[in-house]
């Protein structure tokens, strides 16, 4: 009698823990469930999150409009990386003259970018940038650039068909500027002089300057430089 009572409390003992361990098992199973949703549910609403700033960025209107347009424009440098100074207004213009010729094609549009610096920061107002195509221009008129991303350097971008030149020294961005209009010289087959250098008693340097352009619609076009 004793041994049929201890043989129940043992399979009631069996009983009992089979069912905890069936209940820790449905527990820790919903555990992993609902631990799988929540992941998912957080993948998916970090995903949906991400899909609207990127569609949000992508309709936003650009800072740099024209800046960003050049990434698709054919680039022709012109002069890159050379030291420029004006003392005793002596130019070398070995180093400042070069030949642009349009060798073929028309052009839609084009953009003159510059870049240059003094003790590799930017220039301050005590020096200017001086560029001619064709003998018509002066001292850029810095101000009035296109908007370009923030830099350490001066940077410059205009279009070829607008851009704002002082004639003569002090360079001050309380004058009023004259403007020309470049992108009419290049025609197929003319030669276009281009002539810069830094105004600046302190040795500068012109990092670059470069014509960014494109082509009319079905048209294939091509600068160069020529001696």
């Amino acid at each position: 009698m004793e041994n049929s009572s201890k043989n129940k409390a043992n399979v009631g003992v069996t009983v009992f823990l089979f069912l905890m361990a069936l209940v820790l098992i449905f527990f820790s199973v919903k555990q992993q469930f609902d631990k799988r949703t929540q992941e998912k549910e957080l993948t998916q609403k970090i995903g949906e999150q991400v899909a609207q700033e990127v569609k949000s960025a992508l309709s936003k209107p650009s800072e740099f409009p024209d800046y960003d347009s050049l990434s698709v424009l054919k680039k022709l440098e012109i002069i890159t990386s050379f030291t420029s100074w004006t003392p005793d207004a002596v130019v070398e213009s070995g180093k400042t003259k070069k030949s642009v010729v349009l060798d073929k094609g028309k052009l839609a549009k084009a953009y003159v970018y510059i870049r240059a610096s003094l003790d590799g920061k930017a220039l301050t107002r005590w020096e200017s940038i001086y560029l001619k195509m064709d003998n018509v221009g002066g001292h850029i008129f810095r101000k009035q650039s296109l908007s370009v991303p923030a830099s350490n350097k001066t940077e410059l971008l205009f279009a070829l068909d607008s851009v704002p030149y002082l004639t003569s020294v002090p360079y001050s961005e309380l004058r009023v500027p004259f403007y020309t209009d470049w992108f009419q010289f290049f025609r197929d087959g003319r030669k276009v002089q281009v002539l810069t250098f830094i105004s600046s008693l302190r040795p500068a340097l012109v990092e670059e300057v470069s014509i960014y352009y494109g082509c009319a619609d079905g048209d294939e076009c091509e600068l160069s430089l020529v001696e």
